[in-house]
């Protein structure tokens, strides 16, 4: 009776753990492809509910490398942020196209998102490369953390369609943030747990 009772506490635990873990890593930072070029791609940044930006690590920064050709990159045309100081804010995004056009670096000094409980938006960062074809490019995030932390990071790394040459990676790659410690704790806090169950069992 006692061994069944600690079964089922345990799996509840596991249970737990695995949905704590999953809904954090939910809550990340999205880059997305909003139109493929050529000539020109646009993409859109999405602030996941409590997002935020700049707070541990600044400034803020997407990244997009193994790009061919790129002639131009352009700040963000809009977002569904409220008029005024934050929507400005977040939408300071200043390109810079370096290494012959192969890598396109947006870097946002001012960024703040205001901890929204809801998803929000900025939309139509551009890669303008009128000779190159539509391939695959990756692409990583910095500076993107919940509040509560400079280890809740939300940065993403990822591939994304771009004006690259570089066909598709050979296995699906979904763009994660990094593990918070919290979930890092709860899990080695599980396999005690059960390695003392194990451990109890046997006698």
């Amino acid at each position: 009776m006692i061994t069944a009772v600690r079964t089922a506490l345990l799996r509840k635990l596991l249970i737990a753990v695995a949905l704590l873990a999953s809904a954090g890593q939910a809550l990340a930072v999205q880059w997305t492809l909003t139109s493929a070029g050529p000539p020109v791609w646009t993409y859109t940044l999405t602030f996941d509910p409590f997002d935020n930006c700049n707070l541990f690590v600044s400034p803020s920064t997407i990244t997009m490398t193994a790009l061919s050709g790129v002639t131009a990159a352009g700040t963000p045309t809009g977002s569904d942020f409220p008029v005024g100081a934050l929507d400005t804010n977040n939408r300071n995004w200043v390109p810079v196209v370096s290494g012959g056009g192969t890598k396109v670096v947006w870097t946002n000094t001012t960024c703040g998102t205001g901890n929204f409980g809801s998803a929000k938006h900025v939309t139509g960062f551009t890669i303008t490369a009128a000779a190159s074809p539509n391939g695959t490019a990756p692409f990583v995030t910095t500076g993107m953390a919940k509040d509560t932390g400079i280890a809740n990071s939300v940065d993403i790394v990822g591939f994304i369609a771009g004006p690259s040459a570089a066909a598709a990676p050979p296995v699906p790659f979904q763009p994660t943030p990094t593990a918070s410690p919290l979930t890092l704790v709860l899990l080695s806090l599980v396999l005690v747990a059960f390695g003392m169950w194990q451990v109890k069992r046997r006698r």
